[in-house]
């Protein structure tokens, strides 16, 4: 299995905007790239089976041309997700092009979803046989997000090394700053102790 990120977006639609790390500094690292990695990344993060990740991908194989359009479509609604709530989070107005691509990909799911009982609940059940089920979730995540919230509540990573990671800030006084206190809350610590030691050394 490829080296995917930790899941530190307390959410699943930042999650997965947190497949690219590093997108403050001029070179990215993409986690993602093709449709084989979107699908095992799915199974990953429990949005599918692993079973269902490896039927889609040999799928996937067998349709190569059809694939790459899914990982174009998963990756645009990536994208989208990270600006719109990368936007929120500075308290800037989200690009309405960017939510337009979230609601696209909204519907897209929706029209091929069933309403399924769950005892005496009911849910949407997604096919798992569309190679855009690895991605759909992202997109009901994120509807979700957007129209029942905390949309207010997303912050990006405080580091001043180029993290820019997204998360969903569920403490109760609305005070974490890091995408992980182990890294770049760790990093954040070791920069300000070797700023104070060069300040007492002047």
């Amino acid at each position: 299995m490829p080296d995917f990120p930790p899941l530190y977006g307390a959410h699943p639609c930042l999650d997965f905007a947190n497949t690219v790390d590093a997108r403050g500094e001029p070179v990215h690292e993409e986690h993602l790239h093709d449709y084989a990695d979107l699908a095992t990344w799915a199974a990953y993060a429990q949005w599918v089976d692993p079973g269902i990740a490896r039927s889609l991908t040999a799928r996937a194989e067998a349709q190569p041309s059809a694939a790459q359009a899914s990982y174009r479509a998963g990756i645009a609604v990536r994208e989208a997700i990270n600006r719109v709530f990368a936007a929120l989070s500075g308290g800037e107005p989200p690009p309405s092009g960017d939510l337009a691509e979230i609601q696209r990909a909204y519907a897209s799911a929706m029209a091929a979803a069933r309403l399924e009982a769950h005892g005496d609940r009911f849910g949407w059940a997604l096919p798992d046989g569309d190679l855009d089920r690895v991605w759909w979730p992202a997109a009901l995540a994120a509807i979700e997000l957007l129209t029942a919230g905390p949309a207010g509540r997303v912050k990006t990573c405080a580091s001043t090394l180029g993290c820019d990671g997204l998360f969903l800030d569920t403490s109760k006084n609305n005070s974490r700053r890091w995408c992980r206190m182990e890294d770049c809350g760790t990093e954040a610590k070791i920069h300000r102790q070797t700023d104070r030691r060069r300040a007492a050394r002047r």
